[in-house]
């Protein structure tokens, strides 16, 4: 019963039953997914020109370093990825409560798909084929379950700073402040829970298929 509620709880965190409001909530998750995306291609390209040092300095945002992903400190690797994703989703719970997030929320999916991109550019420029099937294996299955996370929680924050700003401009609020804002922070919270599962599956397929490369 247990595993029927979480699954339920999961779904419905990405994809909340179709009527009017969620339609658009669900639009405008697509859109920050495909922000994320756009911030992975840039950073695909800026990969190819990227070198081992800049690599090393971006390790603690982005997760750059490529030892520790096809080592076999993998929980470790557990550590620093839970911790490079919670300064994104942070980032964005935090800018979810100022009166600027709308403006500033869309920029933090990009940064973090930039980020993955950037890795993916860098290890194809380095190892070839070998980098790209490394990418598939490894690092893509826990970057796209954070993509999905991350656009959720801009999503939530886009929305949670509209509503400060029509309480600031003293418009209708549909809703009792107080009980969004309680929303806001259980949905936090629930994020944060897949965050680790995003973590959790950049550990698994480490463990699984690091094995392969010599990196």
């Amino acid at each position: 019963m247990k595993n029927i509620i979480l699954a339920g709880r999961i779904r419905n965190s990405f994809f909340p039953e179709k009527n009017g409001t969620n339609i658009r909530k669900n639009l405008l998750w697509a859109v920050f997914i495909c922000i994320a995306a756009a911030g992975a291609a840039v950073g695909a390209l800026s990969g190819k020109f990227a070198d081992s040092e800049l690599m090393k300095s971006l390790d603690i945002i982005f997760l750059t370093n490529m030892q520790l992903r096809t080592g076999t400190e993998i929980f470790r690797l557990f550590t620093a990825s839970f911790a490079s994703n919670f300064i994104f989703l942070l980032a964005v719970f935090l800018t979810g409560l100022t009166l600027w997030g709308e403006a500033a929320v869309p920029f933090l999916p990009f940064i973090k798909g930039y980020g993955y991109g950037l890795t993916a550019g860098y290890i194809y420029s380095q190892y070839g084929i070998p980098g790209i099937f490394c990418n598939i294996l490894v690092i893509l299955p826990g970057a796209f379950l954070f993509a999905l996370v991350i656009s959720a929680a801009a999503k939530e924050a886009f929305s949670n700073s509209l509503m400060l700003v029509s309480m600031f401009l003293k418009r209708a609020v549909r809703d009792d402040p107080a009980v969004r804002i309680k929303q806001y922070m259980l949905s936090m919270l629930w994020l944060l829970f897949l965050t680790a599962m995003a973590s959790a599956a950049d550990m698994i397929f480490s463990l699984m298929f690091s094995w392969i490369f010599g990196f």
